[in-house]
């Protein structure tokens, strides 16, 4: 089970046995609730989904990373304005953005933001947004806005990690990274031809291919113990009572 985004397309187009894999998507809010009911699947997941979820196993071989511009979310500011009061959320948002925002606005600015999830059409000049997904690469002037991923990066000095592969099944989760045979190296190599037929903009496509060394498939000690930096910032603001062990596998 898959969010419905570009990164995940570029993710699928570097495996080498997709026959192998029956692969759906899902909002990134609920890939989570579908594992409840489809025990032996495979979800790629909100990282933060995991601090109500601690039973699921986690990959140790490959996630979803950002490090730099190349970002799943991004904000637009109005120009020229003096403060910030309100931020509207657009998009795939999931817990990761709820919370890792609020976070982030409180660590690196000492400000209170209050975030209102947008249900409106279409977006207002007047307005702040924090848009999740692929609405950035459609209807936002990405190249404006300010990297979520960069933005989190900055602050655990670590790359930030997006999603995580997950399942409640332990053997099919090892059968999973057994079968897997994505590196990040293949991808880059191919980056241009698999962006190819995908439905967005020349100028997309070259601004993810130019940045595509900022997104990680695989999973090192870095990306480990950014999954962790994540769960202690989390608990750090009280967001959770304790710690806990992530489950990787």
């Amino acid at each position: 089970i898959m969010p419905k985004n570009i990164f995940s397309s570029i993710f699928i187009s570097g495996l080498e046995k997709k026959h192998l894999f029956e692969i759906s998507f899902r909002e990134s809010s609920i890939i989570t609730k579908h594992l409840e009911a489809d025990t032996s699947a495979v979800a790629l997941i909100p990282t933060l989904d995991l601090i109500n979820h601690r039973h699921l196993f986690v990959s140790s071989k490959f996630a979803l990373s950002f490090n730099g511009i190349l970002s799943n979310s991004y904000f637009y500011f109005v120009e020229g304005e003096k403060s910030i009061e309100k931020i509207f959320l657009r998009g795939d948002v999931s817990m990761n953005e709820i919370i890792l925002a609020k976070i982030l606005f409180a660590e690196k600015f000492s400000a209170g933001v209050e975030f209102i999830l947008d249900v409106n059409k279409n977006i207002e000049k007047e307005k702040d947004y924090f848009v999740t997904g692929d609405e950035n690469f459609t209807s936002q002037n990405f190249e404006k806005g300010i990297s979520f991923a960069d933005e989190v990066a900055d602050l655990i000095e670590l790359p930030y990690v997006n999603f995580v592969f997950a399942s409640p099944d332990r053997e099919a989760l090892e059968k999973f990274n057994e079968l897997m045979r994505v590196i990040n190296s293949e991808i880059e190599n191919k980056i241009e031809r698999t962006l190819k037929p995908l439905p967005f903009s020349e100028e997309t496509k070259s601004f993810i291919s130019n940045n595509i060394g900022q997104l990680y498939f695989d999973i090192t000690d870095n990306e480990v113990t950014a999954v962790n930096e994540l769960i202690k910032l989390v608990y750090y603001h009280g967001i959770i009572d304790d710690m806990f062990d992530v489950k990787f596998i």
